[in-house]
């Protein structure tokens, strides 16, 4: 992500032999670290290995282990490369390589694998990756026509810059990290081990759909770097625009999700679990106001304002951790939960609050007056529409009260949804997007 925001940002300066050199000294840097770990740990690599494999697998895996790790070492310099692209506002250029790159590596899986077993597809993922590392440079080349095939400009300035918010990225990503384990070793602690993988279900159900609008959102960060060194003033209103059209997708999804619990779980599990349910409606609450953050933490990203996601972050990874253990060892296994999705809203609505405070965006703005008919279709909906799927009953009458139940809900949310002006303007974009 330090890469993709520092390209953007030496790019909107129209100077690509800053892009190059910053580009350069990340290679070098990242490179030169990994390549020194990956010998270091070799030994230690061989030693694991030979501990927890088969003795009659053990020759076997020695012999990939260098592919494996000359694989790692090329797909991360790949993967800097592909950073510089997005930073371009490239992102689609990425996907493609990638694309391309998983057909090559079946084809050549194909062909290699009944000659040469597993060493086949070694050789099929090392060839992959010089090959999309080639391809990457060579579109990259086309946005800077002086950007070496080695590497050999190191600048001690560029490397401050990479290392400073690269470290507090790393950061805010390991404190993300550490609060979905952390919630589910509590739950495993003091509520019944059925309950985890109820969580885990639950977890799944809600986050698939939630990372669909959030990846999509993240393609912003270059845009916003950009902007940051062109035109500043503009970055307000694209946030407002970022806000109102995650809004408009993420609370009538949210509140299916919720809607439709009690059916995935008769087709999941095989029978209505409350437990389930509960946790689903739980997360649901946390991850609508994470996803309505989203567009804040975008834009703090871009602009390198990282003081208040790191804020929001380790609040939300402490507070799951402290009260977690409080609040399980008093109420059991759903306090668990509650607390992980509390404190997940808490770290959360920080960043969200503090980017209006510092940016001086009206408080107004969080609820678009707009999507007001949104909100309060999807509201009505969980509450009208929930307790009739969750009765027991049998399997038939259910499932046919279900499909009267969806039909009514896509009603009752498709119709705010299609006299909203932003619906206009997304199929105007698809069509768009289509016809490319």
């Amino acid at each position: 992500m330090s890469v993709v925001k520092f390209v953007a940002k030496y790019a909107a300066r129209e100077n690509a032999d800053d892009v190059s050199a910053l580009l350069q000294t990340a290679l070098i840097s990242i490179g030169a670290a990994l390549a020194i770990g990956s010998i270091a740990l070799y030994p230690c690599s061989k030693w694991i290995l030979a501990a927890v494999l088969p003795r009659p697998h053990v020759g076997e895996a020695f012999a990939i282990l260098p592919f494996a790790l000359l694989c790692l070492w090329v797909n991360i310099l790949g993967g800097i490369l592909q950073a510089g692209l997005a930073g371009h506002e490239l992102i689609s250029f990425c996907n493609y390589v990638d694309l391309a790159g998983s057909v090559l590596y079946l084809f050549l899986a194909i062909l290699w694998v009944p000659r040469h077993g597993l060493l086949g597809l070694a050789y099929a993922q090392v060839v992959q990756a010089f090959a999309c590392l080639a391809v990457t440079w060579i579109l990259l080349r086309g946005r800077i026509p002086r950007f070496p095939i080695v590497p050999h400009r190191w600048n001690q300035i560029y490397f401050r810059e990479l290392a400073a918010y690269g470290l507090q990225f790393q950061l805010i990503t390991a404190s993300q990290a550490v609060r979905e384990p952390v919630t589910k070793a509590l739950l495993a602690k003091f509520g019944a081990l059925a309950s985890v993988g109820y969580y885990d279900m639950a977890s799944r159900w809600v986050v698939t759909f939630r990372e669909m609008i959030a990846q999509a959102n993240q393609v912003l960060v270059p845009t916003v770097s950009s902007l940051h060194e062109r035109d500043p003033e503009s970055i307000p209103a694209l946030y407002r625009e970022s806000y109102r059209l995650i809004f408009f997708l993420a609370i009538p999804t949210f509140a299916s999700l919720v809607v439709l619990s009690p059916l995935v779980s008769r087709i999941w599990i095989g029978y209505y679990e409350p437990v389930f349910v509960r946790f689903v409606a739980l997360l649901a609450a946390g991850w609508i106001v994470n996803i309505l953050s989203n567009p804040a933490y975008v834009m703090d990203l871009g602009t390198g304002a990282l003081r208040w996601i790191t804020i929001g972050c380790t609040v939300t990874a402490v507070l799951n951790l402290g009260i977690g253990i409080v609040a399980g060892r008093l109420w059991g296994g759903t306090a668990v939960v509650a607390v992980s999705v509390c404190s997940l809203m808490l770290g959360y609505f920080i960043v969200t609050i503090s980017y209006h405070i510092e940016n001086r965006v009206p408080y107004r703005e969080l609820l678009p007056k707009e999507s007001a008919g949104i909100a309060l279709s999807s509201f009505c909906c969980v509450l009208i529409f929930l307790p009739l799927l969750r009765a027991s009953v049998e399997s038939a009458i259910i499932y046919l009260r279900a499909a009267m139940v969806i039909a009514t809900l896509g009603v009752a949310i498709f119709v705010p949804m299609w006299s909203h002006p932003l619906r206009k303007r997304l199929l105007r974009w698809l069509f768009a997007r289509a016809a490319v």
